[in-house]
This record gives C-alpha cells, structure tokens and sequence, in this order.
C-alpha cells in the first residue's frame, strides 16, 4: 500500500497538500505533534475534523515530534511503515523571523529535517522537501541548482532553511525533490492566518487596524475629529468606505513581489512528484510578479479606502521612510516592527531561474485584480478581525 507521511500538515501550505491527495484518493497519514494538554489526536480533531469524517479509511493521525529521533513515532508503527511504499512529504517549519525566536528556528527547520530525513530514509521510497526560494539570501539571481553562491541571509528563517536544504541533498538516500516556493498567497484557515506568521496579511492588517483607529477618532466628539473632518475625512459607515484625501502612502518604484497562489504550489508538488523525477530542485516562483504599488492599491481599495494617494519613491527613500515611520507608531510598534522583515523581499528582489518550473510546469495564474479582490475579502471577512497585536 502507498502511503503519504506528510509532516507539517497543520501549516498553511501542509493543510493544502492533504486536502488535494485525499481528493486524488491516496492515503494520507499526517505526524501531530501534542501540545499543552492537548494530545495529537485532539489537536487534529481541532483541525481536520470534516477530513477525519470524509476519509475516515485513508487519513490517519500520528503522534509524533521532528524534534526527536524517528521523530517519536513508536517500533511497531515505524516496523509497518517500512514495509509500505511510503512518500514522505516535509513541510514542518518555523517561519519566524524574529531573533529572539533564533533558536527554535534552527531547532525546528535544521534539527527537525535532521531527524526527518534519517527517519526517511529508513521508511521511505521518495522524499519531498519543503524549502524556500529565499536560501537566495541576498543574492540579486539565483539558479534552481545552485544553493551557496556566497549571499548573505537577511534572518535566521533563511540561513536556517539554507542549512536544512544542504542535509537533505547530502545526506538523502532517496529520490528527492526539493520544492522552493517564494511569497505564498491564498485562504489561510483562521487558526493558522490569526497567528500572522506570513507576510501578505501582516500588511493587510496593518492598513485593517489603522482605518479602525481613525473611525474610532472620527466618532467622538474631539479635537482630532474635528481636525481630520476639516482636512477632508469622510466615513461612510453604510458601506464602510473611508476617504482620506490627507493620506499620502510612499510605494518603491518599479518593484516587484514575487506572489503565488497556493493551489499553484500544491498542484505542481503533486506534479512534479507524480513525474518520477530525482535529486532536483524547483522554484516555484511567479514568471511574472505583480507591481508592488498594484498590490498595495488593491488592499487599500478592498479596505475601503478612497481617494488616498500612492507617491512613487525611489526604493532607498522608500527604506528610510519606513524606518522613521516605524518611531512614531507606538501603539503598534511590535508589529510593525514584524511588517518591516519583509521590506527586502520587494525593495530587493531576487531574479530567479526557472529552468525546472518551464520544462514540467505550465506559468503560475495571473495575479489578477480579482485574484486578489478574493483573497483580501476572505482575509477581511474571517482573518482580520481575530489578530491580536
């Protein structure tokens, strides 16, 4: 019998990947680590409970942790995984980029495929890796084999996932690929999307709190109301739409940011897996990334802001209006502080190769204004309203 082991599952891509296998009809088991009070099986109950009641036959549940040897996962059930034909798909990882967070970083993306890839290539017949197309580091263009090119890493998530993908080319005894997505974008479930542990929403909900502060100014009866009515602020409450003609928004010029959907991502993993292919590496990037500034008027449109202004700045300028900004938001510093790791990954993008992606995949969709449009009213009408900053 085929088996999938998929770690990671309970992550925005990983949750994505079970839910198209089972729809393929294979079966799936997935590793749950426990935490707190909560056992494995509560915790995906929590998560999986219409999978566990559609494919009760083909979705299994396995107690176990990347951050210990054959990741905790009992003789008995390793002794009958061996004897199966056993895929083994690895998308854990900690996607922080906080430095006080350094050191699970490492534990969680290099330590835990250590232990995976070991635990794989005893059980397994194929393994697929979940890496990043930001092992590029600092490096302006990057080819699909290349890995070190002497790029400096701009956190520790990359260097992290840098050192995790030289493991598992040097030490994986199996047919592997190794999968490097850029900016994922699409539906997080609200338990997942809440946590802001990526960045398109972080910026979402930067715009999202700061509307709420100036309509909560607006209602009262005060002197900033009065000053932001007098500058030509309007609330239209019926329709939520909020005109600013005072805001003024910086935007670096002709930057681009690498987006893509994860049904893309997902589709071409199953691909690419299902191709028999070997040892290889793909960027699952955008071959045709969407303007910064298109991105950013979407979302302000999509809030309900009218009338603002988006001013073309070089992207240095752009940096050092950023930084300055960030001295005068004190209510939330902490996370616009969060916001600001990701600036280098549009004020200095990296031109990728995509030699692998041309020869087996078609393009990634369009990031087309209603893509988007999509993806922001999902985002305001079930993530938004649940970040707590």
């Amino acid at each position: 019998m085929k088996i999938h082991f998929v770690t990671g599952a309970t992550g925005f891509v990983g949750k994505y990947l079970v839910n198209a296998l089972l729809e393929k009809g294979e079966s799936v088991w997935i590793v749950v680590r426990p935490q707190g009070n909560a056992s494995a099986e509560t915790r995906a109950k929590e998560t999986f409970h219409d999978y566990l009641v559609k494919w009760p036959r083909t979705f299994r549940v396995v107690g176990g942790d990347i951050m210990i040897e054959n990741l905790g996962v009992a003789d008995d059930l390793a002794r009958e995984l061996e004897n199966q034909e056993v895929v083994f798909w690895h998308l854990a990882a900690n996607l922080s980029f906080a430095s006080e967070n350094r050191a699970d970083v490492q534990k969680t993306n290099y330590t835990g495929t250590v232990n995976v890839v070991n635990f794989a290539n005893r059980i397994a017949t194929k393994f697929m890796h979940m890496s990043t197309a930001y092992v590029c580091g600092n490096s302006p263009t990057f080819k699909e084999n290349e890995l070190y090119r002497g790029q400096k890493f701009r956190n520790h998530y990359e260097k992290s996932k840098f050192e995790a993908e030289k493991y598992v080319r040097d030490n994986c005894k199996l047919p592997h690929i190794i999968f490097r997505p850029s900016v994922i974008i699409g539906d997080a479930y609200r338990g997942k999307a809440e946590g802001c542990t990526f960045g398109y929403y972080r910026y979402m909900f930067m715009f999202h709190f700061f509307k709420k502060q100036v309509v909560k100014a607006m209602q009262k009866n005060s002197f900033m109301s009065f000053f932001l009515k007098t500058l030509g602020t309007r609330y239209d409450a019926k329709n939520d739409i909020l005109t600013m003609p005072i805001l003024i928004i910086p935007c670096p010029k002709n930057r681009h940011v690498d987006l893509v959907t994860v049904d893309y991502v997902v589709e071409s993993m199953i691909r690419l897996y299902e191709k028999n292919l070997s040892k290889i590496t793909v960027h699952l990037t955008h071959h045709n990334p969407p303007k910064f500034n298109f991105m950013l008027q979407a979302v302000l449109s999509d809030l309900g802001y009218k009338r603002m202004r988006l001013i073309p700045v070089p992207a240095w300028m752009f940096k050092v209006i950023i930084n300055s900004f960030y001295f005068f938001i004190v209510p939330i510093r902490k996370y616009t502080r969060s916001v600001m790791w990701y600036i280098p990954y549009f004020t200095d993008p990296c031109q990728f190769e995509r030699s692998v992606a041309e020869t087996y995949l078609e393009n990634p969709p369009e990031i087309s204004r209603e893509l988007v449009t999509r993806i922001n009213k999902y985002a305001k009408e079930n993530i938004l309203d649940h970040i707590e900053i």
